[in-house]
């Protein structure tokens, strides 16, 4: 179910292939998935470091 389909007054069966409003809400959304998966990158990479330097410096703690 589209989200517009029960706010929309204009719906109708496959206006969201030409719909102005339907481009823009999943192009914002694109737009924040990408910062979220770059932020999630950023992140785990920099945790897997620390878990990285941790095992070298404790190894007997077992980080992994």
């Amino acid at each position: 179910m589209l989200p517009c389909q029960t706010s929309c007054p204009r719906y109708r069966e496959g206006c969201h292939k030409t719909c102005e409003a339907w481009e823009r809400f999943v192009r914002e959304n694109q737009i924040e998935r990408e910062k979220k998966k770059k932020y999630l990158a950023f992140h785990s990479e920099r945790c897997s470091a620390v878990i990285r330097s941790c095992a070298r410096t404790m190894p007997s703690f077992g980080y992994r």
